[in-house]
């Protein structure tokens, strides 16, 4: 059932008025606002309010408004798709929470999922809104058997000119948002990522953001609290730009890849500033996959990050040219990426105790290409002398270097 409001405006038409001043009145005869729908919930976590939405999205979907009102509870048992959202606005001031069916959403790709959209904005206009992925049960399944496909809680395919700002999103029983297949011109801001478990199996794999293949990307202002990669910039991802950005958790960080793994992979031009990294494997990195003839050759370039917060990583910078192999595995098959005009920026604060003293561990490809430079890199351990570890970097990369990085 869907409630829906059409707000048209006045129609005037003057002609032939004479008026008593000797002027001339023009006006236009039409104005029409925007169509407003707000979808009704059936109120019950058994019951699927998807339909309803969608409805919604089909009737105001073209240049329409879609609300989500505050005080209330969407159930979304099936996937949300956005099939019908040309320009529309989608305001979400209430929650959309999903199943734990598992076994559905092993099916499906996304819970929420826009595909070859061309303008929408998603959005909080009061800050009340909230997506929930009610990732327990995902959680706690996938602790006993790792194969559980998960489903991207929202997940964007395609499309340009989409905004997404304002909302919380918490517990996606995988990758908060990911998007590929060319999208380009996508905008986020002021959204706030949590996934915590209440059982002993943790919320893993619950990236942030799986930046894919796309361009022109923005993230700003956004806080992460998860387990594994904060920002991941994936396979195709062209002109990023991150502005301000929370990495906490159990994060692995701001991480390039992983890449190389099957195929000849390529990450380029992507800006991130204004970073605070609590308690992180490490705060920024790239990972690429060693030189087999099963996996591809990986290209990195124009990479930089730039005013870093590290407060309790690992590590302030890593570099994996080894990535999920062993140490004899790559010496058989040294990788041979291509990293260039990597950047490393502005960093402070203090590593934790784990690698200590190690403050970088940088394994650059044996075989490949790799120009790393660090400028006012002021990351400290919390206790002894600050230690680089260093291996097959092509330039001088501004900070000493001591042999016997791996990884």
């Amino acid at each position: 059932m869907v409630s829906l409001n059409i707000h048209l405006g006045f129609a005037l038409a003057l002609s032939n008025i004479v008026l008593a001043a000797p002027s001339d009145l023009s006006v236009p005869n039409r104005v029409a606002a925007r169509a407003v729908c707000t979808p009704a919930s059936l109120g019950s976590t058994q019951s699927d309010d998807t339909p309803a939405i969608k409805a919604a999205i089909t009737s105001c979907g073209n240049g329409g408004t879609i609300v989500i009102p505050a005080g209330t509870t969407y159930s979304l048992r099936t996937m949300l798709d956005f099939t019908g959202c040309t320009n529309c606005d989608f305001q979400i001031e209430g929650t959309l929470k999903s199943s734990t069916d598992t076994a559905y959403w092993a099916t499906q790709s996304g819970i929420i999922y826009i595909k070859n959209i061309a303008g929408a904005k998603i959005r909080s206009l009061t800050g009340t809104g909230l997506i929930d992925g009610n990732g327990q049960t995902a959680y706690d399944q996938f602790a006993a058997n790792s194969s559980l496909a998960r489903p991207t809680l929202l997940y964007i395919i395609g499309g340009s000119g989409i905004t997404v700002t304002g909302f919380t999103m918490k517990n996606a029983p995988g990758v908060f948002i990911a998007q590929k297949g060319a999208a380009t011109n996508i905008n986020y801001a002021s959204v706030t990522m949590s996934a915590s478990s209440k059982s002993t199996n943790a919320p893993k794999n619950t990236d942030g953001f799986d930046i894919g293949e796309s361009t022109y990307t923005t993230i700003k202002n956004v806080y992460i609290s998860n387990q594994d990669d904060c920002v991941a910039f994936k396979p195709g991802c062209n002109y990023v730009t991150v502005d301000t950005v929370t990495c906490a958790g159990s994060s692995h960080g701001l991480s390039v890849g992983s890449l190389g793994k099957t195929n000849a992979d390529t990450v380029k031009n992507v800006y991130v500033t204004n970073a605070k990294m609590i308690n992180c494997t490490k705060a920024a990195g790239i990972k690429v996959y060693d030189g087999a003839s099963t996996h591809g050759t990986s290209t990195v370039s124009n990479v930089t990050w730039d005013g870093v917060t590290v407060d309790g990583c690992d590590y302030g910078a890593q570099v994996q040219s080894c990535y999920g192999a062993t140490a004899a595995d790559c010496a058989a098959n040294p990788s041979a990426a291509s990293l260039t005009g990597i950047y490393f920026k502005n960093f402070q604060g203090t590593t934790n105790s784990k690698e200590a003293p190690v403050i970088s561990n940088l394994n650059c490809p044996a075989s490949g290409t790799c120009d790393l430079y660090f400028t006012n890199w002021n990351v400290v351990p919390p206790t002894g002398t600050a230690t680089n570890l260093c291996a097959n970097i092509d330039n001088t990369p501004g900070i000493t270097c001591t042999s016997g990085a791996s990884g």
